[in-house]
């Protein structure tokens, strides 16, 4: 059983060191803010951050600020010799994000402005000759400073606020309250169990590292009535119990509380896997009245003394399928291009900003074929559909893109239709990458500029 933290614990949250009075700035000053200090200090748990220092800047220092390139770009300058240290910033804020990722923190605050805490509208110097102390600065905002993009694309979960939202009253409260939901599911979810560790080989341009990093954990829960398979569905571990409830809620099982007998993990000890099985027992209803109800829906398959077990899941399938063996290996550069030429080809994203998109490409990254929908799975499907529908399976010279994560399904789509490499815009769970390992499938995620991990097979793409 993974720790879970106690209900006494506060909150833990990241903060930007100069709020909180340390004298960390560029001129060995602070920026402490009364409230964050007094009135929200005494409740949660501070972990203070600042970058500059910590990257071995020193205090006091040059003054930094971000300038456009160029080339179109964004460098973090000094503001007296104008010394690029953009590489230098962005390898300590990869590493500082790594550890703050295993920190258990519920969120975070920081430094408004700053070129590398701000999380919003920091301005961008036009040009390194006009960098200084006061040198004036155009209207474009950079998205975010350098450690804050870091943090926010490594967690893009996490309650994140500068010290100027916080002075806001419907600011603080809106923060507060995301921090506290934060805080009350990490309660109640293992943090071992929510978090598998994989290995990892991160691209960056031309430049690879092999690494350990953290997937979410994806499993089958089995749910059953009166001990009888119900549904299966998969899940990130954690209060199993509350979402069986919700998931009969939604089905139309039960109408409220009321409804529920008990509700708990399999006792019997004999089954395996018994915490992928919740058995959920329904009040008032006749034997007659569960057996109606299971009739009407699909049985569940597998073992019915153990439900669904992701390993034995991916076992069966990869004995069931050839893996996929296609030897081509295609550059980095070709990876990397695929989000963008996908993005490029969603016109109803355009429309409306809430469909999923899936694409197919050739190994040069022509596109094939796009399709949207508002499930993620569906767009997939879509895709390999009409590929079927053309007899043209299997996709074994193609490429697969999802604007998403890569779940299970999703690479279990990929293997059926024989596509030996998936890249999707952000994470792929625990579950997606054994099977991808399994079955040949060469699993990339968080693509993004010229970046990327590889999950699994990472022959198939060359520097």
């Amino acid at each position: 059983m993974g720790r879970i933290r106690a209900v006494s614990d506060r909150p833990r949250i990241g903060i930007s060191a100069c709020l909180l009075g340390e004298p960390v700035r560029y001129d060995a000053g602070h920026k402490r803010d009364a409230w964050i200090v007094e009135v929200l200090g005494p409740t949660v748990e501070w972990v203070p951050v600042c970058p500059e220092v910590e990257a071995g800047f020193g205090t006091p220092r040059e003054a930094m600020r971000l300038v456009r390139t160029n080339d179109g770009g964004i460098a973090l300058m000094t503001t007296g010799e104008a010394r690029d240290v953009t590489e230098r910033m962005r390898r300590y804020a990869h590493r500082r994000v790594e550890e703050l990722a295993h920190a258990n923190l519920d969120g975070c605050v920081l430094k408004a402005d700053s070129p590398s805490c701000g999380v919003e509208g920091v301005q961008i110097g036009t040009a390194f000759s006009t960098v200084s102390a006061t040198s004036r600065f155009d209207a474009r905002p950079a998205a975010r400073g350098l450690f804050a993009e870091a943090l926010m694309t490594r967690l893009p979960h996490l309650p994140v606020a500068d010290e100027r939202r916080l002075a806001d009253p419907e600011g603080r409260r809106l923060f507060v309250e995301r921090v506290l939901a934060h805080h009350r599911a990490g309660k109640m979810m293992p943090m071992t169990e929510a978090l598998r560790s994989v290995s990892v080989v991160r691209v960056t341009g031309r430049e690879r590292a092999s690494e350990i990093d953290r997937a979410a954990t994806e499993e089958p829960l089995e749910i059953r009535l009166h001990d009888r398979p119900f549904a299966v569905i998969m899940r990130t571990p954690g209060a199993d119990r509350e979402l069986a409830a919700g998931f009969l809620l939604a089905e139309r099982v039960i109408a409220g509380a009321d409804d529920l007998g008990t509700i708990a993990h399999c006792a019997d000890p004999a089954a395996d896997h018994r915490e992928n099985i919740v058995n959920v027992t329904l009040a008032n209803r006749s034997a007659d009245a569960i057996d109606r109800l299971l009739a009407g829906r699909r049985q569940v398959t597998g073992n019915s003394s153990c439900g669904l077990c992701g390993r034995r899941t991916i076992e069966s399938l990869a004995s069931d399928t050839e893996p996929i063996r296609s030897a081509w290996a295609i550059a980095a550069s070709t990876v990397a291009m695929l989000p963008g030429r996908l993005r490029a080809r969603q016109a109803v994203f355009d429309e409306t900003g809430g469909l999923h998109a899936a694409g197919l490409f050739t190994r040069s990254g022509e596109v094939v074929d796009v399709a949207e929908d508002v499930g993620r799975h569906n767009a997939v499907d879509k895709i390999v559909g009409r590929m079927l529908m053309s007899e043209s399976l299997p996709l074994s010279n193609h490429l697969l893109c999802v604007s998403g994560r890569a779940s299970f399904e999703i690479v279990q789509k990929a293997v059926f239709a024989g596509i030996p490499l998936l890249a999707a815009v952000s994470a792929p769970s625990s579950l997606a990458i054994e099977l991808a390992g399994e079955c040949g499938v060469t699993l990339v995620g968080f693509v993004r500029g010229d970046s990327f991990n590889i999950y699994a097979h990472p022959q198939r793409i060359e520097a």
